[in-house]
């Protein structure tokens, strides 16, 4: 019987893993619906802050 309950929760985990790796926005909205606060995206300077950025246009950075 612990088995069958290991099991199942393997099998749960996977799913709501997966679910949330492939449906991004629906994971935010079913977790704010629940009432847990969703992860808050990080805003990043990207290459734009960055002095040592090639603006040749050539890309690359560094």
């Amino acid at each position: 019987m612990i088995e069958v309950a290991v099991a199942l929760l393997i099998v749960c985990a996977a799913a709501i893993y997966w679910y949330a790796r492939l449906f991004p926005q629906g994971w935010g909205r079913l977790r704010t619906a629940v009432g847990l606060s969703a992860p808050q995206p990080t805003i990043s300077k990207g290459c734009g802050g960055c002095s040592g950025c090639d603006r040749s246009g050539k890309g690359g950075c560094h």
